[in-house]
């Protein structure tokens, strides 16, 4: 027995839980980020076990190095303190060799995770204890459950009390407007989700086990024993944590990115979204007397997982038919389970005529016969993607065996499953027969969960988009002309190519003769084009529903759009996608109400589409192009000017805005408030949004966060069909006009102008090391050979990120705004910026997130790059410039806030609990950048190189997760 235990386990040797029955007194219970600190103290402790005992000179580097910085970040203590323990720190990380680097880095990567599920965790119990019962309670019904959504005003109780005693709106067109209303979220695979899937699946299990030891220390009753075994469930699963490889040791294929990716609508979502919309059922049917329709879905999904192909030649058709293959697989295996379920409840006889007949004339439990049947339906819907995907070669997500655990020797008689309708309506028979038959609870139940789930998720789980870059459609169209006798498309005008696509698609006649679009290669057409094709025909050959728009990045003309309607039309597409044109940089969007007025002039154009239009406004490259503050006021104006075109010409405009997590992606944490801030009329009940890298597990990673992400947005589109904002005044439009002249004329003048800049961001930033990091499939420039114009949007503000400068989110803005601060001899005065910020949404949420992302800034730590990675004089004073227009902009922001420093109360406590564990991190990163960029250009490359690499993608992984919003 002594090789099995050698000592007694601290958790056994603390003093036992005290039974509360004994007499004992609780202890006060601790809320907000008192219970943050606490449980990150406590699982501080669990990993501090878990390194004494693998490696305890590593625990005493760890715990030493960790010490230092929380001096350096107490500002209280004399001056000469904290700069001493920042040289101190700094020479520490110096002396550490290159394996310690690493497994330092590790240590502090998994303490900022820790903190992470610590937060988490409150952040969960914070929503169950939010109040819902609503001050306003004048017109609920007395026996209603109006309290199964928090009354908070962005939630949907809180809304709707909002909608009734503050803007007027009566309970009937409330509950019309959200009966009509849909927000989709459309999850990307942006690189900015550094973690493993295997990881967040541990953090998951981490916060749930803390709830677990909450209810523990809380219950009277509770035993010493369960207290044990909670807190070595924890153990286990922290070891298991540290023990873990943190870092993707291969790229991960676009099929892995989509599985791992769109992992959160198996794992919470898939059960979240009934049960958000059983308690909006309630609210609704407590404030305004009716019940949510089953057919209702204010939320649905999509995703560019797989058909998101601009920029990424690893995104083929061949692998986009797989992604939609494996979903639709995944699909049909989530229903089966829940039939399964149903199939034990829906044991009574009393049916309708419709449920006999749809269960063959079964009399004895005719509700058994039809989900019989539509399991069967759904193996064979199984069987057929295994052998589509067998076909396909696809082998790594699936194992043999698998192929064959949902094998039915009856499915030959079955057809397989495709159409959503062939499930939604034996469904909905079903329910209303058992209404109908008096039956209500048992209808009430299950049943309704899973027809909310079916149309919710379709058949796909999540439909696919594809997207395209503008001038391969061009190429691709230009190849057909060829072979059809019509050469010279490239070289046309616009009017040429709108005239003659227009005329194409209204004779409904092919371009090619039969069988020539199946013979492209043998044709002629170069590998590109032949792919831009084979594209296209997916939109003809995949089953119904398994695609939802498509996109074109980089558009620029009405062409763009007739473009590829042509394609699809040419692929034998009878329905056609809708096409979305994205409109991303600066002069796109000015121009992009001309381009809306010229397509929707196009003959035919308004007959085809129905007169609908869906448009993209990219918020991240037209960041990068001019800067934050002229992209966001080019894409209010031209959001504005489009929605115009479109009611002059009658149309129906939905705008899709492509945001990343952060400020510098057009990002905004507080969701509500954004939506309110969108330009009047904009969003009109429909409302389509990109969900990017680690805000899918944010948002969505588990039941309560998702339940909480879909109130809200919910609420937000449901307020704005009501709410009246203040038109911007003709001195604010002015005024924001010649702020965005100016900020964009710096920032390009920075950017592009400064022949010292890319040599300095290439210095003093791990940019040129991202892409060892294996985060994503898509390379991360668009030009290999490029500079930063090539450079995506991701890895721009990835980069900025890690050094804690955030450059692109600020960059312009301080000189745009610095003779208001003075005497008034810049663009705007700065009484005239209070009472913008005071008095417009749109310019109030603006600056608060410049200030809450200039708030995870530290300028010291940007410093500190610079004199370790940057040795040309030059170079050097650049940075100092930057540095000195980065205090510019934090002193321009404050002086319109009226805040002391940049950042909120919850800002500045979140930023307590980890800010001295990433100073670390970045101190280690580094110097390791230092150490491998002086190998190699020595040209060594060691073990030591190896354990370098390893420590440097460690850190980035670790800032990464300790910001929380990355990219």
């Amino acid at each position: 027995m002594r090789g099995f235990i050698r000592t007694t386990p601290r958790f056994l040797r603390r003093t036992p839980l005290a039974r509360h029955s004994g007499g004992v007194p609780a202890e006060p219970k601790e809320t907000g980020y008192a219970k943050v600190m606490s449980d990150v103290r406590f699982l501080r402790e669990i990993l501090c076990d878990t390194l004494q005992a693998h490696d305890p000179e590593l625990q005493k580097t760890v715990r030493s190095l960790r010490t230092t910085a929380r001096d350096w970040r107490d500002h209280t203590s004399p001056k000469a303190k904290y700069e001493g323990a920042f040289k101190e720190l700094c020479a520490d990380v110096g002396r550490l060799p290159p394996n310690h680097l690493r497994d330092v880095a590790r240590a502090f990567s998994h303490l900022l995770a820790l903190s992470n599920a610590a937060e988490t965790h409150v952040q969960s119990n914070l929503l169950k204890s939010l109040p819902h019962t609503s001050s306003l309670e004048t017109f609920t019904r007395a026996t209603s459950a109006a309290d199964a959504l928090p009354a908070k005003l962005d939630s949907c109780t809180g809304t709707i009390d909002a909608l009734v005693l503050e803007d007027g709106a009566t309970l009937k067109d409330i509950f019309k407007a959200l009966i009509e209303q849909k927000v989709e979220i459309v999850f990307t695979a942006h690189p900015t989700e550094v973690n493993r899937e295997e990881l967040l699946t541990k953090h998951r299990n981490l916060s749930e086990l803390l709830a677990k030891r909450d209810e523990i220390q809380e219950n009277p009753s509770a035993t010493d024993y369960e207290r044990m075994q909670n807190e070595r469930a924890i153990r286990r699963t922290v070891s298991a944590m540290w023990d873990s490889d943190v870092l993707r040791r291969a790229k991960p294929t676009p099929q892995e990115e989509a599985r791992d990716g769109l992992s959160v609508l198996r794992n919470s979502l898939w059960d979240a979204v009934p049960n958000f919309l059983r308690r909006l059922d309630a609210v609704v049917s407590a404030k305004c007397g009716e019940r949510l329709p089953l057919g209702a879905m204010p939320v649905v999904f999509s995703s560019w997982m797989g058909g998101d192909r601009d920029g990424n030649p690893n995104v083929i058709s061949k692998v986009t038919r797989e992604v939609v293959v494996a979903q639709r697989r995944q699909a049909a295996l989530l229903y089966l389970k829940e039939l399964n379920i149903l199939n034990v409840d829906l044991s009574v006889h009393k049916c309708t005529a419709k449920v006999t007949e749809l269960g063959g004339g079964v009399s004895q439990e005719p509700y058994k016969a039809v989900v019989a049947f539509l399991i069967k339906q759904l193996r064979a819907t199984v069987h057929w993607a295994d052998m589509e995907l067998q076909q396909l070669s696809s082998s790594r997500d699936l194992s043999p065996l698998a192929f064959n655990i949902y094998a039915d020797p009856l499915a030959e008689i079955a057809e397989p499953m495709f159409a959503v309708e062939d499930f939604l309506g034996p469904l909905e028979a079903m329910h209303e027969s058992l209404v109908a038959c008096g039956y209500e609870e048992l209808a009430d139940g299950g049943l309704v969960d899973l027809i909310r789930r079916v149309a919710a998720f379709g058949m796909q789980l999540a439909p696919l988009d594809l997207r395209q870059e503008s001038t391969r459609h061009a190429r691709a169209v230009d190849a057909l002309c060829n072979l059809a006798g019509v050469p010279g498309y490239m070289s046309w005008s616009e009017e040429e190519k709108i005239k003659w696509l227009s005329s194409e698609l209204m004779s409904g006649r092919p371009l090619l003769r039969r069988g020539t679009f199946e013979r492209l290669a043998e044709e002629g057409v170069g590998k590109e084009e032949v792919e831009v094709l084979q594209t296209a025909a997916l939109t003809a050959e995949l089953p119904p529903e398994s695609l939802r728009a498509y996109i074109i990045s980089q558009a620029t003309a009405a062409s763009d759009v007739l473009a590829v309607e042509l394609l699809m039309a040419e692929a034998g597409a009878t329905k056609p996608l809708p096409v979305a044109p994205l409109f991303e940089t600066l002069d796109d969007l000015n121009c992009a109400p001309d381009t809306l007025r010229q397509l929707f002039n196009s003959p035919g154009y308004a007959e085809r589409t129905g007169r609908k239009q869906l448009v993209m406004v990219g918020y991240s490259d037209s960041a990068k192009d001019a800067g934050r503050i002229a992209a966001m006021w080019a894409q209010y104006e031209s959001q504005e000017k489009m929605l115009a075109v479109a009611k002059e010409f009658g149309f129906q405009i939905t705008f899709f805005h492509g945001k990343g997590g952060t400020v510098g992606r057009g990002g905004n944490p507080e969701v509500y408030k954004a939506l309110l801030a969108h330009p009047q009329g904009t969003i009109a009940g429909q409302f389509r949004i990109t969900e990017q890298g680690e805000m899918i597990a944010k948002n969505f990673g588990d039941m309560e966060a998702a339940e909480r992400t879909l109130d809200i947005y919910t609420a937000g589109v449901l307020r704005d069909q009501f709410l009246q904002r203040p038109d911007p005044t003709p001195e604010w439009r002015a005024a924001m006009a010649a702020m965005s002249d100016v900020s964009c004329s710096v920032y390009r003048s920075v950017v592009r102008g400064e022949p010292r800049f890319v040599p300095y961001f290439r210095s003093a930033t791990p940019e040129l090391e991202l892409g060892d990091l294996n985060v994503g499939s898509r390379p991360a420039k668009r030009n290999p050979k490029g500079g930063v114009e090539s450079l995506r949007a991701i890895p721009w503000i990835f980069a900025w990120a890690q050094t804690r400068l955030n450059l692109p989110v600020w960059l312009g803005i301080g000189e745009a705004l610095e003779g208001s601060l003075a005497s008034g001899k810049g663009p705007v005065k700065l009484e005239d910026l209070q009472v913008m910020y005071n008095k417009w949404p749109w310019f109030r949420t603006t600056i608060e997130l410049i200030e809450a992302l200039m708030a995870k800034s530290e300028r010291k730590i940007a410093e500190y790059y610079d004199q370790r990675l940057v040795s040309e004089p030059d170079l050097l004073k650049l940075g100092v410039s930057l540095r000195e227009r980065y205090d510019l902009t934090e002193k321009s922001i404050l002086a319109i806030t009226g805040h002391s420093v940049c950042q909120t109360p919850d800002e500045l406590e979140s930023l307590r609990v980890r800010n001295h564990k990433l100073d670390v991190l970045n101190i280690i990163q580094a110097e390791t950048l230092l150490r491998l960029r002086t190998a190699e250009a020595e040209g060594s490359q060691t073990e030591e190189s190896k354990a370098l690499k390893d420590a440097l993608l460690v850190t980035i992984n670790g800032i990464a997760t300790g910001m929380r919003n990355s990219a």
